[in-house]
């Protein structure tokens, strides 16, 4: 509470500084999407996959107090799977694999011993869009088989002082006082003469949660994965800068702190899937630490707009991020807990040259270093320290097809050396340390040609290349030298897809597949296991935007997975659904009227029935159909909101908290978590 009164007393300090009323604007588009129609999926050009932008306006309409990317990133944009409903992304894939998060570019996916917090390091109230890359891609890497998740901040407005200050609440009927959650956040931003500036700021503090029949839910409702509940997290973004003739300099420091203190921390159980018994927590605290998030982004960057006939863009970073995990109980065995840290940086430098009126250049290299320990906390982790040092020089050409359609081509040489300190692993065998070096070119191609003034086809093949659970294969006991060999994984990913309009209709339309040698799944035992393995699925977009102000339409996405079990080269099995979204169908209706702007949402998840012998192919999955319903109307200076999460009250637990809800294991004892019941949200914001 004293973090939240403090955010008040800076927030009301920076709103008093604003001139007068301006609307935001948050039509720019980011480093890495260079076209997009009204958020229609369009591949980049230069890479061969697809590309979602979510904007500020987005992110506001789809956000309650305390929301994750992730859940609006599942609601908004196809391919992208369900969210747990929880601090962290594991088992959200794209398009059935992992994908790495970049903030303005910078990495935060942890790559050497994934954390799964890279969509959970900033505030939403710091966010100008979102773009998300769909599959694979070679023209940005070190990581990221299913895509690439690109954070980008708000900037600085031109001319006079633009400021907003904005306060919401958020509590579920009939348990008012214990859910009760709210946050505030502030923007300010000026250009004077050659030099800008922004600052945002944002708190929140949550309460408890509890499911449609009044129970109370765990604290962290999937292990100990980190949850939302009987939370205090801060965000502060400051950007500066300088601009002169063709040269621009600009640096940002990024803070996110978020830290989970609760009564109702103790041993979790009771939970039935076959009865429909959501698990419930005790009272008390397991916890030696409190856990939670430390993340610390810093960026610096030079651009000359008027050098060897092109563009010249040189990037600096550091990320340093700590990750403290939630202690558990479950199966008569107290886990200990543990907390892993990261220190990465890094550099970028892109240059983009104009070779004819018909072909660009865009090449450059990578460059990036990362640290990463686990810190024991109760009792050895069995992890070792691992250093990474990477480089990668890049090349793209981009070919217009006769004012119709473009292609597109480039390599990417990727060299990545892994140090890794002498261990003892989670068996309690001493595991020599060593070097591990990869070296691996990709490539990528892609095109897209206008076959009418409303219709386009396109498509590409890329690769990509990531270390994988890199840390987990040294630590679960099967390696005990490392030089005898840890591989890594390269993923071909290829897709062919169509999108136009016709009349007032967006639409698209895209098919795709990815393959790998070195796939990663889990046995029954939650061993770690590598394999050739193919996903497959379509996904489908559709917007109609009528004359008197009504909009609506949705998302679908349809995928399937399979891998080879025992190495002889047929895909035997299914993939577990950590890996495989069930359909996910989402739909939207928006109404403006005079002073009001009325939207109903609606999410679907679909049931799953694995042929698996995998850990999370072992649970069938039910489907389960959520409604939110939103308002806004203009009073006085601002903006008043109204949202109701889970319109109907629907019982449901989520999908990946279902697979690994295994009755015979006795896991849905502690797993089987159902999700939050009706809550409201209540929101003022206003612009100066």
């Amino acid at each position: 509470m004293k973090l939240l009164k403090c955010s008040i007393s800076m927030v009301a300090l920076l709103a008093g500084q604003a001139a007068y009323a301006q609307e935001e604007d948050t039509s720019y588009l980011g480093e890495l999407v260079l076209s997009a129609n009204r958020g229609t999926e369009t591949p980049i050009d230069e890479t061969s996959v697809s590309v979602s932008v979510v904007t500020a306006e987005e992110i506001a309409k789809n956000s309650t107090v305390n929301t994750t990317i992730g859940d609006i990133l599942a609601k908004t944009v196809p391919g992208v799977a369900p969210s747990t409903e929880n601090l962290t992304n594991y088992g959200q894939t794209i398009r059935g694999r992992n994908f790495l998060t970049l903030i303005d570019g910078v990495p935060q996916t942890n790559t050497l011993n994934v954390d799964y917090r890279g969509l959970n390091g900033i505030g939403t109230s710091a966010i100008g869009q979102v773009e998300v890359i769909r599959g694979a891609t070679s023209a940005y890497g070190f990581g990221g088989a299913g895509g690439l998740v690109n954070i980008v901040t708000k900037r600085p407005e031109e001319g006079e002082a633009v400021s907003s200050l904005g306060y919401s609440f958020k509590f579920q009927p009939g348990h008012v006082e214990d859910s009760f959650s709210q946050s505030i956040f502030a923007t300010t931003s000026k250009t004077i003469g050659n030099f800008d500036y922004l600052v945002s700021l944002g708190a929140e503090k949550t309460g408890a949660s509890f499911t449609p029949d009044g129970t109370r839910r765990p604290p962290d409702s999937f292990g100990s994965q980190g949850g939302l509940d009987d939370v205090e997290n801060f965000n502060g973004l400051v950007k500066l800068g300088y601009e002169v003739d063709q040269h621009r300099i600009e640096g940002s420091v990024n803070v996110y702190n978020y830290e989970q203190d609760s009564d109702y921390a103790g041993v979790v159980g009771g939970g039935s899937f076959d009865d429909g018994i959501s698990a419930s927590p005790s009272e008390g605290d397991l916890n030696t630490v409190s856990p939670g998030t430390k993340n610390r982004t810093y960026n610096l960057k030079y651009i000359n707009s008027d050098i060897f006939g092109g563009t010249m863009d040189l990037q600096v970073y550091r990320n340093e991020k700590v990750t403290t995990f939630t202690r558990t109980s479950y199966l008569g065995y107290e886990y200990p807990q543990y907390e892993t840290e990261s220190e990465k940086t890094g550099a970028r430098l892109t240059f983009n040259t104009p070779i004819s009126d018909v072909i660009d250049l865009t090449y450059g290299l990578d460059y990036i270093t990362d640290k990463t320990v686990v810190n024991d906390i109760d009792a050895p982790s069995g992890y070792p320290e691992l250093d990474m040092q990477g480089y990668a020089p890049f090349l793209q050409a981009s070919i217009d097809i006769g004012g119709r359609g473009s292609l597109t081509f480039g390599v990417r040489h990727e060299v990545l050396d892994v140090s890794v300190g002498d261990f003892t692993n989670e068996d309690g065998t001493d595991v020599t340390g060593g070097d591990l070096n990869f070296q691996e070119p990709l490539w990528n191609i892609s095109s897209s040609y206008d076959i009418s003034d409303s219709v386009t086809v396109f498509g590409g093949i890329s690769e990509a290349f990531e270390l994988g659970s890199l840390a987990r294969a040294l630590a679960d006991g099967t390696i005990t030298d490392v030089a005898s060999g840890v591989e890594g994984k390269k993923t071909t990913s290829y897709e062919v897809g169509l999108r136009g309009t016709f009349g007032s209709l967006d639409y698209s339309g895209v098919f795709f597949f990815s393959q790998s040698d070195n796939g990663e799944t889990y046995d029954e035992n939650l061993d770690l296991v590598l394999a050739k393995e193919e996903i497959k699925g379509i996904e489908l977009t559709a917007d109609y935007y009528t004359q008197i102000g009504l909009t609506f339409g949705g998302t679908a996405t349809f995928m399937t997975g399979r891998y080879d079990t025992d190495g002889n080269g047929t895909l035997d099995s299914d993939l577990g659904t950590d890996r495989i979204s069930p359909a996910k169908i989402t739909a939207y209706a928006e109404y403006e009227y005079g002073i009001g702007a009325y939207r109903l949402d609606a999410l679907h998840v679909g049931g799953r029935n694995p042929d698996s012998d995998q850990f999370t192919g072992l649970q069938t999955t039910e489907g389960y159909t959520l409604f939110d319903a939103a308002a806004q109307f203009e009073v006085g200076p601002g903006t008043l909101g109204v949202k109701v999460t889970n319109l109907f009250d629907t019982e449901y637990v989520p999908a990946l908290q279902q697979s690994y809800s295994v009755e015979a294991y006795g896991y849905d004892d502690y797993y089987y978590v159902q999700g939050a019941g009706r809550a409201v949200t209540v929101s003022y914001v206003m612009e100066f």
